[in-house]
């Protein structure tokens, strides 16, 4: 008798014998043992999942001359010749070679005609999906309402591309993959049958590339039989069948999550010596990190990870060593670089600077984490140490004198400490009096505010105003003349609610030394703010710059939280946040 393969040979013959498709052999059972059997079915699924298989059982259940049984005898002339596939009455049809319309006509013909010996005529037909469309419709008649001695049982890979009127015609059947679990313990009774020598996690090697395919699974295992003879070694089953040592995978994420470069790049580099596809380990990589975040999220991986033993132990030190935040995030980078690796010609740069990114981005701090700082600067009151070297004193002001209003800068005044970050004295924080005069003059009088404006104004303390120019200029003599300086001084009587002295004098180098003072005091505030240790942590963990610096309202933070709630914002919108 010519040899078997193994795919064929451990075919299994009743529903017991199935692996995995437990929901759809329970139903099948269940219909016949209360005979209720359709006249058509739809079994569904992933390549060598079992379709095929069922369809032949479920047809020796219903021909065995012991039946109709939902367990075949296997020894009558019907399981026998249904098991060999010579069966008259059992028609097994390839639809993707039986595709046309005159081939489905031929077989409306025959349905008509009783079967040759057996109970039912049943048809199988494989890949269904492959019918043409008017293939399809000549068989819809005959579908709905068949002969009662003929049963239709389809297959196929791709249910989707089944017109809805076929679907509706028959009970469907969605097989699942099985799980790498069930594989493993099927392939270990047929290496005992076969006697053959391979360890448990040659074994899950084998189930990992089935992916849930048993037949894929009992191919692969005939495959290593043949080029490893009766015992498999796990080295040799891995260079067969390409996969890359799960150890080397390790090493490499061992290294990132604690910051080694150097380990890293040697690591990477050996995988380069060893002529493995980079972009094989990149995806190898993908999945040990999706492994490793299933163990660190769930309670019962097991299931969930297809490891041996080793492999599970690995896994678990490596999850011990970092936080499920930071491996979110080199999950999220590794996942997002796929273009830049797979599609690059120097799939090694691409990979290194990949894995380099993982490190630097595993030290960065999550937002949460820096607002939970904050709130906690706030509760303290401030930097601590670092406070009297942030923000210097503001600047003493002089009390206004009597009659004359008061101005406070719009927004209030910044609270020291306020949130944590201690405030900046606002460059406006005097000589606002002079300010709302100057307002006052240029509203009442456009063109003498214009020249005033050229110049400066300062309230003194007895009450008196002194506009100050340059020496020499042409908008000091335009306000001396007569006519414009008594109008100056009837506007500062009605301003102030009393007649004031006005004088106009050449005062420019008091002017630019006041201005130079006041540009040195907020170079020395910037220096600063730039040296504090809190907001050098806070640039260096978004990698970010200052941008500027501006005092902080009351409320500043809590408007910075509501940025930060709402999304991505300028953080420089509303002229308060300090950035």
């Amino acid at each position: 008798m010519a040899y078997r393969v193994l795919a064929r040979k451990c075919r299994p013959q009743t529903f017991d014998e199935v692996i995995g498709q437990k929901h759809v052999t329970r139903t099948l059972r269940n219909a016949i043992k209360e005979q209720r059997v359709a006249h058509a079915f739809l079994f569904s699924g992933e390549r060598g999942v079992g379709k095929t298989s069922i369809a032949r059982i479920l047809a020796k259940c219903l021909n065995c001359h012991s039946g109709p049984t939902a367990v075949p005898c296997g020894v009558c002339p019907s399981c026998l010749e249904i098991t060999g596939g010579n069966c008259i009455d059992v028609h097994e049809i390839d639809g993707a070679s039986n595709n046309g319309v005159d081939d489905i006509r031929l077989l409306r013909e025959n349905v008509k005609y009783m079967p040759s010996r057996d109970r039912n005529k049943i048809y199988i037909i494989d890949e269904v999906h492959m019918l043409s469309t008017s293939a399809f419709n000549a068989l819809l008649k005959t579908l709905e309402e068949p002969p009662p001695h003929v049963v239709f049982i389809f297959a196929t890979t791709e249910p989707h591309k089944i017109p809805d009127t076929i679907l509706s015609r028959c009970l469907r059947f969605d097989f699942k993959r099985i799980p790498s679990g069930d594989i493993v313990e099927h392939l270990g009774s047929i290496a005992q049958g076969e006697h053959v020598a391979i360890s448990r996690h040659g074994l899950m090697l084998i189930a990992r590339e089935a992916d849930g395919s048993m037949r894929d699974a009992q191919t692969i295992l005939e495959r290593a039989i043949a080029y490893c003879g009766m015992e498999i070694g796990d080295a040799d089953l891995q260079d067969m069948l390409g996969h890359i040592d799960r150890q080397i995978i390790c090493r490499v994420l061992k290294a990132v999550i604690a910051e080694d470069a150097k380990a890293c790049i040697d690591a990477l580099d050996e995988v380069y010596q060893l002529g493995i596809d980079l972009k094989q380990f990149y995806f190898s990589l993908l999945e040990t990190l999706r492994d490793i975040m299933i163990l660190k999220s769930v309670k019962e991986p097991a299931r969930l990870v297809d490891a041996s033993d080793d492999d599970m132990a690995q896994l678990q030190e490596l999850e011990a060593g970092v936080t499920r935040q930071e491996l979110l995030r080199m999950f999220r980078l590794c996942f997002s670089s796929e273009n830049d690796i797979v599609r690059s010609a120097l799939p090694r740069i691409a990979l290194e600077v990949c894995l380099l990114e993982m490190m630097e981005l595993k030290r960065a701090l999550p937002l949460e984490e820096i607002m939970a700082q904050l709130d906690a600067l706030q509760s303290s009151g401030g930097f601590g140490p670092q406070r009297q070297a942030f923000a210097p004193p503001a600047p003493q002001r002089s009390a206004p004198a009597p009659g004359r209003p008061s101005a406070q800068p719009q927004g209030g005044t910044p609270s020291a400490g306020h949130a944590g970050i201690p405030s900046i004295p606002s460059p406006a924080a005097s000589g606002t009096g002079s300010e709302a005069f100057c307002a006052f003059i240029k509203n009442k009088s456009p063109a003498m505010g214009s020249c005033i404006a050229h110049g400066s104004v300062e309230v003194g303390a007895d009450g008196s105003i002194q506009v100050l120019f340059p020496a020499g200029s042409f908008h000091m003599d335009q306000l001396r003349d007569g006519e414009s300086e008594a109008r100056l001084k009837e506007l500062a009587a009605e301003f102030f609610g009393k007649s004031v002295p006005v004088t106009i004098a050449a005062g420019g180098e008091k002017k630019k030394t006041a201005e130079h003072a006041e540009k040195e005091r907020r170079q020395v505030t910037r220096e600063q703010v730039l040296h504090n240790p809190v907001i050098r942590k806070i640039v260096d963990t978004f990698n970010g710059s200052i941008v500027d610096i501006r005092p902080l309202a009351e409320g500043g933070i809590d408007e910075l939280r509501q940025h930060y709630e709402a999304g991505p914002a300028d953080p420089g919108a509303d002229g308060e946040a300090e950035q």
